[in-house]
């Protein structure tokens, strides 16, 4: 039986489902933000969850485990008391949810994506590693100090959302460095050359690429993330050179990811790094007729060579 770890808003979990239905897979999907609908326990004999229909799911038939999103933050609806309830609540069931997700790694059956990656592979050490494969704009990280005048993108180096209600989100967007308060742990990045904003899906080594059909100055911005709504513009596949795979391969070799989205620009030369989020969403780029990407990552996870051994690990020796 697969377990998959993830969001009752999850669009990509439930066409994974869809998916496992169509193979005659056996899947459990654990919601995590509709939690109080389930019931589980665990003792030293084992783990069961049950879910709203009744279906029971105990831990000696797990054969495959997803950690698809199963986060709270995109689920801002809660009845749970107050402020100060919810986030002790919340701090338990995500401790609870990575206690299953690290027995299913020590048994092997935890496949293709790894919780701690966005915790283990920061941004800093992404782009530290990146410069050995890849062109990547030269970055900044500080507070305490007025940084020299010019525009710069400024990016958060945590992915999470914040506010009471985890409704706030801090888009990626320029500024001049030299108005920025030296009171805020700011992160700079020169603003990359090339005028289309392309990403790759790579899926425990095979890469899917595709480029934005509007350019930058068609959008008017520095960054298509900027723009709410962005993931309805047009992409369309982008062909990338035998090389550019084989260097995209190495480096998520290097830091040990089997899965990951790998953002670039394009347009002006060699492809220019920017990030890659070891859990990035990807459902926006797949294609209706067959599904491909989905369909890889349900192999990926079918598959045991595919499991995250624990082995996975960027030095700073590594990372220069």
């Amino acid at each position: 039986m697969l377990l998959l770890l993830s969001n009752s808003i999850d669009g990509s979990a439930d066409l994974l489902v869809a998916l496992c239905a169509e193979r005659a897979v056996p899947v459990f999907r654990f919601n995590i933000d509709l939690w109080t609908r389930y019931r589980f326990a665990w003792t030293a004999e084992g783990f069961a969850f049950h879910d709203p229909s009744g279906r029971m799911l105990r831990s000696e038939e797990i054969t495959a485990c997803l950690w698809r999103r199963p986060s709270l933050a995109d689920t801002p609806a809660w009845e749970g008391g107050s402020p100060a309830d919810r986030t002790a609540t919340e701090a338990e069931l995500h401790c609870i949810v990575r206690e299953v997700g690290e027995w299913a790694r020590a048994r092997g059956l935890l496949r293709l994506i790894e919780p701690s990656g966005p915790r283990r592979v920061g941004r800093l050490a992404q782009m530290r590693v990146a410069r050995e494969f890849f062109p990547v704009p030269d970055w900044a990280v500080g507070w305490g100090l007025r940084w020299p005048p010019g525009r710069r993108m400024v990016k958060r180096l945590t992915t999470e959302a914040v506010g009471v209600d985890r409704d706030l989100q801090i888009y990626v967007q320029s500024v001049e460095a030299d108005r920025l308060s030296p009171d805020w742990p700011w992160l700079l990045q020169d603003i990359a050359p090339g005028d289309r904003d392309a990403t790759v899906v790579h899926i425990d080594g095979r890469c899917f690429g595709f480029a934005m059909e509007a350019t930058r100055g068609d959008l008017g911005v520095e960054d298509w993330r900027i723009r709410n709504g962005a993931h309805f513009d047009g992409w369309r596949p982008w062909p990338m050179s035998d090389d550019l795979i084989d260097r995209i391969r190495r480096y998520m070799g290097r830091l040990g990811l089997r899965f990951g989205r790998l953002d670039f620009i394009a347009g002006a030369g060699e492809p220019v790094f920017l990030e890659v989020n070891p859990n990035g969403q990807f459902g926006w780029l797949d294609d209706a007729d067959g599904w491909p990407l989905h369909n890889a990552v349900l192999d990926a996870v079918l598959d045991p060579g595919s499991a995250i051994d624990g082995r996975e690990a960027v030095s700073e020796t590594d990372a220069g």
